[in-house]
C-alpha cells in the first residue's frame, strides 16, 4: 500500500498537470501537449516509422502507469497516480517536489494558496 500525496505533492503534480492540459478540461491530448514536444528529432520521426501524433501519443501514455489504458491521453487521475507511484520511492516531499520542479520548469516561489495560508499561519504563531 502507498500512502496518498501530500497535500503540497499534489499540488505541485497538479500545476504540472495543468502545463500538459492547456484547455484545462482534465485531460491532456496530442492537441494541448503540440506545443510542448518538438518530434522534428526524433529518431523515430525522421526514420518514418512514426508520424508525430503517434510519438506525442507515446509520450503521453508514458503518464499511464501501472493502472493506464494507453489511449494516447492522460487524465488528471491517471497523471496522479503515475507521481504517486513515483513519490512512494523519494526519500521525501522536498526532494519529490524539487525533481518535479526541475523536470517540469516550476519556479519554487509557485505554491497554492492553501500552502502560503499555512506558510502565514506558522509565522503568525511564531511571531
Amino acid at each position: 500500500m502507498k500512502e496518498p500525496l501530500s497535500p503540497v505533492a499534489k499540488d505541485f503534480v497538479m500545476r504540472a498537470f495543468a502545463q500538459l492540459d492547456r484547455d484545462g478540461s482534465g485531460v491532456a491530448t496530442i492537441k494541448d501537449i503540440a506545443h510542448l514536444y518538438d518530434v522534428s528529432e526524433n529518431a523515430d520521426f525522421l526514420d518514418g516509422i512514426k508520424t508525430r501524433d503517434e510519438i506525442l501519443g507515446d509520450f503521453l501514455n508514458s503518464f499511464d502507469g501501472l493502472r493506464g489504458n494507453a489511449d494516447g491521453q492522460i487524465t488528471q487521475e491517471e497523471f496522479l497516480d503515475y507521481y504517486s507511484d513515483l513519490r512512494a520511492g523519494i526519500p521525501s516531499d522536498e526532494y519529490f517536489c524539487r525533481m518535479l520542479e526541475s523536470t517540469w520548469g516550476m519556479a519554487h516561489e509557485d505554491v497554492s494558496g492553501e500552502f502560503k495560508d499555512h506558510l502565514k499561519h506558522i509565522l503568525h504563531l511564531f511571531r
